[in-house]
């Protein structure tokens, strides 16, 4: 059975006045606002578009994975940062021992420079070669071969430069002031080649003295500088062979000092046993030659008695 509704109430006189006030404050207040916000609307300037394209505000993240993403990206950057190109040859005789035909392989490529000597080659034969040695070593191969054998061959030999691509951060410029002494690590680590050894130079160095059988890293035609010191390179067994050599030069240098010094104590003596004086029991101890300590009558207070020890002059230095 359906329920009887109950009857409405009805309002009062005074209850009806009052929800009839409450009704007109709503409205004029409502009013009041929208004629606010038209002033505030007409009063507004429109910004000109400055071509910003400022990006959109990212989502909140609505999974764990999707947070984590965020939380990345903004911690540690999007990883896509500008990055360079370069390509290292080498180790390579051309590449390492002629700077110039280095020079014009870091500028046209492994490729075109190959098919390049190959023309040049045929069309103006020896002449073609940068370098004096290489010129001389061409000319004998055309006697012998022929110039177009020996264009093909050499075409061949530049193919055979091993080379490998690395990416350098654009935004990694090498400041001094910030690096302090790690900018020449860094500096040898953007240009490091396998089997090389490297040395910064100074000017003043340069100017006096030369390279000192290195050759000067370059990058876009330019030598590679850490603040004002250049980079040079140089194979790692000639480097090898070069300190060998100096370590030789110092030991002959150094066992030539011992016996000048070991002469020169004998001539002392030889001078005082001339003048009339006893050299008795006297005489220079040479290298490593055994001192020992023997009774002499008396005490021994700092019992030296019995010891022994290695005497003669030795010369030597410390690393």
């Amino acid at each position: 059975m359906a329920q009887a509704q109950k009857p409405k109430r009805k309002l009062g006189p005074a209850e009806l006045g009052q929800h009839r006030a409450a009704s007109a404050v709503d409205a004029s207040n409502a009013q009041i606002l929208a004629d606010r916000q038209k002033r505030i609307d007409a009063q507004r300037k429109v910004l000109p578009d400055l071509g910003l394209k400022l990006p959109e505000p990212e989502p909140e993240p609505d999974t764990a994975s999707a947070f984590m993403d965020q939380f990345d990206k903004k911690a540690f950057g999007t990883g896509d940062q500008a990055t360079i190109t370069k390509i290292i040859y080498g180790p390579d005789p051309l590449v390492d021992n002629s700077p110039t035909f280095r020079e014009a392989l870091e500028m046209y490529g492994r490729e075109d420079l190959a098919h390049g000597y190959e023309e040049a080659i045929m069309k103006k034969g020896a002449s073609a070669m940068p370098d004096p040695l290489m010129a001389k070593a061409m000319e004998i191969a055309i006697h012998k071969f022929g110039r177009e054998a020996i264009a093909a061959a050499f075409r061949d030999r530049v193919l055979k430069i091993p080379y490998r691509t690395v990416e350098i951060d654009a935004s990694d410029d090498l400041d001094p002031e910030i690096l302090g002494s790690a900018i020449l690590e860094e500096t040898v680590k953007r240009h490091r080649r396998p089997g090389m050894e490297y040395r910064f130079f100074t000017q003043l160095c340069v100017d006096r003295l030369g390279w000192r059988g290195y050759t000067p890293v370059k990058e876009n035609g330019d030598i590679v500088k850490a603040g004002t010191l250049m980079l040079g390179e140089m194979r790692r067994e000639k480097v090898e062979a070069r300190r060998r050599k100096q370590q030789e030069m110092a030991r002959e240098k150094l066992e030539g000092i011992a016996e000048k010094y070991e002469a020169g104590a004998e001539n002392a003596l030889a001078q005082q046993a001339s003048a009339g004086l006893s050299t008795q029991g006297i005489a220079p101890l040479g290298h490593d030659e055994i001192l020992t300590a023997t009774h002499a009558g008396g005490e021994d207070p700092e019992g030296y008695l019995g010891r022994s020890r290695a005497a003669g002059i030795e010369i030597g230095r410390e690393s």
